[in-house]
């Protein structure tokens, strides 16, 4: 019994040796690397002492690059899930039925702020006047304001920012069309966002019910725009296996919508002299060979309208995406680089704030 029984000890030591070995000896150190789970830029070597004590750098470094980690948070993730059902996930948190949604901080109302970045939509309003351009303003909801009902036990969101914005909105006078309704009267009967891939954007079947929307409404003074018939795409499923920046696993269905007759060139590669701001560089040119007759948009959007150009390109001549954040500060050069019939503005609630459209740049009239 005692030879048994120190065997066994030596086994208990051995892989214990194991494993605080093994993930050291796979430990990740190579140079600008970019973790997937955390979507963040890990720290390099020779960055230790820049961001802190080098105490605590080593310990980031460590952290941050041990090896297997992935698969260890992963583990972890996945055992909460099953055994506590609970997602403990940096970035995500349960709701009621199973629905994911992005960890929601405190809301913090700034109607200043709100005053600020309507003002600059009404210049942008009126700048677009003065050169014979349409301009609309398209508000989006996000997934806690069309599934509030699936939100945490306990959660109380105001949506403070988006019911002050659009009453500054209509005092200033701007063009604006609003989503919200639409797609929340549509989740009753179908899913425009994901029940748990995708917290912080809809899904290709709310993009397809929202951008048709957009069309509609522009429709009204552009009678020449076509707009989205459920026969020019074909539908079909496929399955989400992880959450996004995640490596929890979900499988969930959902839809992708394929254009079925497609008259756009894209003609982004050649534009190599664009002007974009160094962090959002995420841009789009669509030319339609077959209807040089319609009009031509420029639209400046959030990452709603990523891989989404599809639900709306071919309804113009021309159509230019430029992602909203910091370009927008820049968008006379876009009109008066591309001389746009329409000028589309798009943008989402939890966007609205000083980190994408700052405070300074929103008082900036020159």
């Amino acid at each position: 019994m005692k030879r048994s029984s120190k065997i066994t000890d030596i086994i208990v030591i051995i892989m214990f040796i194991l494993c605080i070995t093994i993930p050291a000896v796979f430990m990740n150190t190579k140079s600008d690397q970019i973790s997937d789970i955390d979507n963040t830029a890990l720290i390099d070597l020779d960055e230790i002492g820049d961001n802190g004590t080098v105490t605590e750098d080593i310990e980031t470094y460590v952290s941050q690059r041990i090896g297997f980690r992935n698969e260890m948070l992963s583990a972890y993730l996945y055992g909460n899930d099953r055994i506590f059902g609970s997602l403990l996930h940096p970035n995500y948190t349960y709701g009621k039925d199973g629905y994911v949604f992005f960890h929601m901080p405190k809301e913090k109302p700034d109607p200043h702020y709100i005053k600020l970045f309507a003002g600059y939509i009404s210049y942008m309003q009126d700048y677009c006047s003065k050169k014979g351009i349409d301009f609309l303003y398209c508000i989006n909801p996000d997934k806690t304001q069309v599934y509030s009902r699936y939100l945490p036990e306990g959660t109380h969101l105001t949506f403070y920012r988006q019911n002050y914005l659009l009453s500054q909105l209509d005092k200033y006078g701007v063009n604006y069309m609003d989503n919200t309704g639409l797609l929340t009267d549509a989740s009753y009967t179908t899913q425009v966002f994901d029940k748990k891939y995708d917290a912080g954007h809809w899904n290709e079947t709310g993009a397809y019910i929202g951008i048709s929307n957009i069309l509609k409404t522009l429709h009204e003074t552009h009678k020449d725009i076509p707009l989205n018939n459920d026969s020019d795409y074909t539908v079909t499923e496929t399955v989400h296996q992880y959450l996004p920046l995640s490596y929890f696993e979900i499988n969930e269905p959902s839809f992708i919508y394929t254009r079925n007759n497609i008259n756009t060139i894209d003609v982004t590669a050649e534009d190599t002299d664009i002007i974009l701001d160094d962090n959002y560089r995420d841009y789009s040119h669509y030319i339609n060979t077959a209807h040089p007759e319609y009009p031509k948009i420029l639209v400046f959007r959030g990452s709603y309208f990523l891989g989404k150009e599809k639900f709306m390109n071919e309804s113009f001549s021309e159509s230019i995406f430029v992602h909203s954040y910091y370009n927008i500060f820049n968008f006379k050069y876009f009109i008066e680089k591309f001389n746009p019939d329409i000028v589309l503005f798009e943008s989402v609630e939890y966007a609205t704030i000083n980190r994408y459209f700052p405070k300074d740049k929103l008082k900036d009239r020159g």
